[in-house]
């Protein structure tokens, strides 16, 4: 690896982390709603489906970034109008539409892939991303977007809440959400989207199931944050890909959290 001084590592890095941190703050908020809601799984079908909307427009040689981002959100936004529609219904009846989604969506993107020169390549920037390399620019579009959306949800908060959501405001929550997933994933990918959204709120609902939505929302935070923070220097020390560093370090603190849970559990019976 070549040498370079802490400084010049901090400037370089820094877009991406800046990045890093208003996808941990939008993304965990998602991830307890979704939890919420008791389909755990709809984050990453509809990540997957702004992943195919991705690659129609690579398929079509649509290069504009911005319609680009429109077809991402146009065909996550008709899986959030399914999940909507099934609001209602029983949990595997939920659970199932949520993996037929996905596994629809997954087999069409990887079909339409092979329509697209370098596929490879393109499948793997959906899947990680390539978070390294983010302008200024890209920050700022996407932190815009982010703030805009949790404006919306800070002001319409109740008619958010699953208790009192009818299927049209759950469409519109599914549609924000949509929004937001659609511009995390072409910068950040798949996976460490899916893992900003589950692990911080699985952790949270494992360690204080009982607390208020805020403090799951804090604790959340703190550990997107902190892993965040010690995957950057990981990967930076060691000279391997951001992504899925941060991916690796959240799955080893959930390991922890519930190995820990057991052991506490085991003592005392």
């Amino acid at each position: 690896m070549e040498k370079y001084s802490l400084v010049e590592l901090f400037i370089f890095v820094l877009p991406a982390f800046l990045l890093s941190l208003s996808l941990v703050m939008i993304h965990v908020y998602f991830g307890i709603r979704i939890f919420e809601r008791g389909v755990i799984f709809a984050d990453i079908s509809i990540a997957q489906c702004a992943s195919l909307g991705y690659a129609i427009a690579l398929m079509l040689h649509i290069e504009d970034k911005i319609l680009q981002y429109t077809i991402g959100v146009l065909v996550s936004s008709l899986a959030g109008l399914l999940f909507s529609a099934v609001k209602n219904e029983r949990f595997e009846v939920k659970e199932g539409v949520v993996g037929a989604v996905y596994a629809f969506a997954y087999s069409l993107t990887i079909l339409v892939m092979t329509k697209v020169p370098g596929e490879a390549e393109h499948l793997r920037l959906m899947l990680t991303g390539n978070i390294l390399f983010v302008r200024y620019d890209d920050v700022f579009k996407a932190s815009l977007i982010y703030l805009g959306i949790g404006f919306l949800h800070l002001v319409l908060n109740k008619k958010f809440q699953i208790s009192s959501a009818s299927p049209v405001w759950e469409f519109i929550f599914y549609s924000t959400f949509s929004i937001v997933v659609s511009s995390s994933v072409s910068l950040a990918g798949v996976i460490l989207v899916f893992s900003y959204l589950v692990i911080p709120s699985l952790l949270s609902y494992v360690l204080i199931h009982n607390r208020s939505f805020v403090e799951k929302l804090l604790l959340g935070w703190f550990v997107g944050l902190i892993s965040t923070l010690l995957g950057f220097l990981i990967s930076i020390y060691f000279d391997i890909p951001t992504s899925p560093t941060i991916t690796a370090i959240l799955w080893v603190v959930v390991f922890l959290v519930l190995m820990g849970k057991l052991i506490k559990g085991s003592r005392s019976t």
